[in-house]
């Protein structure tokens, strides 16, 4: 068939129908969910969660401590329950997408215009497009008339883009330069157009952002508790072995029977695993939450609040983010006399806010200045703006007036049509000052005729348009730099306007890369983590943005509100939309946390929020890994060294110390509110165990260890009896670890100024240590654990003991300068100590 003849008459029913079965029908790829078994098998898998499955039932099983192999197992069921309802809402992604294509579509099939549900469309079809419809499917134009299209969601750009019959374009060519494709889901705001589908479903560009989506990753905190979990988890059965082998040559010696040193090497096992973890720091991340939640950060998924604190890079989505998504009038020049806003307003088609951006900026600009039409005033004719004339023409009539002709456009095309002289050249010189700015200027002008294509005009003036810069956007900039943050900013505008976006809001605009410089570049993800601004990008291009920079081992935040961002978000360590009317409900879905409004200073207040956390929890696990190290420590030497007592503690005491009384100041850790300001605790690059947090644990773990052997052993010689010596041991432990709460958040050393702010931390040690209190004093509360009451001395010495673990702590504590803005070092405050 001639293409002529069948752009007329379009596909036959018949043919219709038969490409429909082929191709199957317009929808996005909807991918079966998995079923619950299989989401709760896939959490069971987390390693933290295996080793709480198998302390609980050990504990249960094979040492009969039911109460505390029931709580060990509830921890697992809650976290369990937590993270299978958090992965259900992140699906809401793609069926979000459904939302943006359109229900119904106009279609031409045997010659004849029709409407048809937009799933039936085929390629093949030639549609029709007015103002106000939703694009159906990818598509070819071959007529249009004063076609607009708002695709911002797909490029990003604020402007809307004109679309005309142009060739077909190289596969590299930007979504944003490809004139002659309408995209499924954009909107149509001007004009009309015949086009011919070339792709539908799956096929199209916001199918491939659909199957972009599929997926998750995991944000840092998960991958660094996987880390500390297969630690946590190798510890656990070494140190239970060894104390299986160390108890066989008392077995050997007939000083012990078998089973005691086996049921003694698990409990050993078990204590080794901080069963408090994950309560604390799930209840830090919920806590973290709904604090954010008021500030104006509402977190999808709760490890993002974590990963916003260990950010190193935030790529910055210049539309909605760092700008409003509104165009604005940034600077005008106007010719004396004339006046520059009523002719903005006759040459517009903008109407209560609603039209084409660059009407709807003119129009907020003349509203401002106090311009309005003069009553009756009525349009006579019109030509509207298209991509060749590259104007707007309108003639108006006044009541009993002559007609007037105005017209807007390129000042190229404008300024040409003017009469020579003094008021068109001033014009002409004015207009690279403002394209210099990274402005889109328009000249004006009017005469007093009908005809639409008369010259010799009257120049009005000229109008500079940009994005409307977010107020709050410099100081979050400034913000981010002093936290150590570096901030990428990325466009889908042309690289003049991004260098002066990024030169307003305070990025350095150098280098500028553009999506036609990366084209089929050697150097690509070079050039990437290089570039400060991003311009003229497409999605995949900022996908590879963020995996470029997390090759480089970079934390990467992601900022956006379309869907062309949704891939992005979705593959970054925190993907971070904005709701409202500026975000899409794609951009949300896809992403792991949402401001409320837009600002990347609310985002920094998230950063705030989020390393404050992650000081939080590396306080957690610095607490309960010290002391449980401790514990492995005190056990393994009192079995060398302590024959009297067979096992120097028993399972009772371990599970009684790990699981209640440590879970209270841990949590108390996680909700903690340390003094400073946290944006200036720079996260470590080399995670929540390095080899220097582990070295710093296990010098604090022989301290406690040390001070408890040194009492046990003078208690020994007081000629105290075995229950008495254990039931010293598990005092001065106790009273030695509680301590370790206010060592592990201090920043500098541990009763640094503001200690005592730490309200919950303090509440939860008195309570702990009341609470130990209690059950050693009290012999009808002390006998389920095997304690007995002390005399005073042996009080004295657990509390002697709780305050030399702080003075040798801190004595023992790296002291180096700390650089401004690092942990233990405040801004404007270099030299002081590091933290913890």
């Amino acid at each position: 068939m001639d293409p002529a003849e069948h752009t007329v008459t379009g596909l036959s029913q018949e043919e219709a129908a038969r490409r429909l079965a082929e191709h199957g029908p317009n929808e996005l790829p909807r991918p079966e969910p998995p079923a619950l078994p299989v989401r709760v098998a896939r959490h069971l898998a987390d390693p933290l969660s295996i080793l709480l499955l198998i302390a609980g039932l050990v504990t249960l099983l094979v040492l009969a401590e039911v109460p505390e192999g029931a709580a060990i197992l509830a921890i697992l069921v809650v976290n369990i329950v937590i993270g299978v309802r958090q992965e259900t809402k992140a699906e809401r992604a793609i069926q979000a997408l459904h939302t943006l294509t359109a229900p119904m579509a106009k279609v031409i099939r045997d010659g004849t215009a029709r409407r048809i549900p937009a799933a039936e469309v085929v390629p093949g079809d030639v549609i029709e497009v007015a103002a106000g419809d939703r694009v159906p499917a990818d598509a070819r134009i071959t007529r249009a008339s004063g076609l607009a299209v708002e695709e911002a969601l797909l490029t990003g750009e604020s402007l809307s883009a004109e679309k005309h019959p142009a060739e077909e374009p190289d596969a590299d060519t930007p979504l944003g330069d490809q004139a002659g494709e309408l995209f499924a889901g954009t909107l149509v705001v001007r004009g009309t157009g015949v086009a011919v589908v070339e792709r539908t479903g799956a096929r199209t560009q916001m199918g491939r952002i659909a199957t972009a989506l599929g997926g998750r990753v995991k944000g840092p905190l998960e991958v660094e508790l996987e880390t500390v979990s297969r630690r946590i988890g190798i510890l656990a059965v070494a140190a239970g072995a060894l104390m299986i082998l160390i108890g066989l040559t008392r077995v050997a010696r007939g000083e012990a029977a078998l089973i005691n040193i086996i049921l003694a090497g698990v409990a050993l096992a078990i204590a080794a695993v901080p069963e408090s973890l994950a309560a604390a720091v799930t209840t830090a991340l919920a806590v973290g939450s709904q604090r954010m939640a008021r500030l104006g950060v509402i977190v999808r998924r709760l490890p993002a609040i974590e990963g916003l604190g260990s950010t190193t890079v935030i790529a910055c989505d210049k539309t909605g983010t760092l700008t409003t998504g509104h165009l604005t009038v940034a600077d005008h020049v106007a010719v004396p006399g004339a006046n520059l806003w009523l002719a903005a307003l006759r040459c517009n088609d903008a109407h209560d806010g609603v039209g084409d951006a660059v009407d709807v900026a003119l129009a907020a600009a003349a509203e401002r200045h106090g311009a309005r039409l003069p009553p009756g005033e009525t349009r006579l004719a019109a030509r509207p703006f298209d991509a060749e004339s590259r104007s707007m023409t309108t003639v108006t009539a006044a009541p009993g007036g002559r007609p007037l002709l105005t017209i807007k456009g390129a000042p190229e095309v404008v300024l040409a049509r003017c009469a020579p002289g003094p008021e068109t050249e001033m014009l002409a010189r004015a207009v690279p000052e403002l394209t210099s700015r990274g402005l889109r200027v328009l000249a004006l002008a009017e005469k007093e005729t009908d005809d639409l294509d008369a010259g010799g005009l009257r120049p009005v003036g000229l109008v500079g348009l940009q994005d409307e810069i977010r107020p709050s956007a410099p100081r979050a900039i400034e913000d981010c730099r002093s936290a150590g943050i570096r901030v990428v900013m990325v466009t889908g505008d042309h690289a003049d306007t991004a260098r002066s976006v990024a030169a307003e809001v305070g990025i350095d605009p150098h280098p500028v890369v553009t999506g036609y410089t990366l084209r089929g570049a050697a150097d690509r993800a070079a050039r990437l983590r290089e570039a400060n601004v991003l311009a003229r990008v497409d999605p995949q291009t900022k996908l590879d943005l963020v995996r470029a920079l997390k090759e480089r081992g970079e934390v990467v935040a992601m900022t956006g509100d379309g869907v062309n961002d949704a891939p992005a978000l979705r593959h970054a360590d925190v993907g971070v939309a904005v709701a409202g009317e500026e975000g899409t409900d794609v951009a949300r879905e896809a992403a792991a946390v949402v401001v409320t409004n837009g600002e990347l200073g609310t985002i920094v207040t998230g950063v705030r929020e989020g390393r404050r956390l992650r000081h939080n929890v590396a306080s957690i696990i610095g607490y309960l890994l010290t002391g449980n190290l401790a514990e492995i420590i005190l056990v393994l030497a009192g079995l060398l060294l302590w024959p009297e007592l067979v096992v120097p503690l028993y399972p009772v005491h371990l599970l009684w110390i790990n699981l209640v009384l440590d879970g209270i100041p841990a949590i108390a850790l996680g909700v903690d509110r340390p003094p400073g300001d946290p944006l200036h605790l720079r996260p470590n690059r080399n995670g929540l165990l390095s080899w220097r947090a582990l070295r710093r644990i296990g010098l604090r773990a022989l301290i406690v260890a040390a001070l408890v052997f040194t009492v046990v052993e003078l208690v020994r010689g007081m000629g105290w009896d075995a229950e008495h010596i254990r039931s010293q041991a598990v005092l001065t432990l106790v009273f030695a670890r509680l301590t370790l709460a206010y060592v592990v958040r201090a920043r500098t050393w541990t009763f640094e100024r503001g200690w005592w702010r730490g309200r919950s931390v303090g509440t939860a040690v008195a309570a702990t240590a009341a609470l130990q209190a209690l059950v050693t004093a009290v012999p009808v509360l002390g006998q389920p654990l095997d304690l007995v009451p002390l005399p005073w001395i042996g009080w004295a010495m657990a509390a002697g003991a709780a305050v030399l673990t702080v003075l040798l702590c801190d004595l023992l504590r790296p002291r180096r300068a700390a650089p401004a803005g690092t942990p233990g070092g405040t801004a404007g405050a270099p030299g002081r100590a590091t933290a913890r």
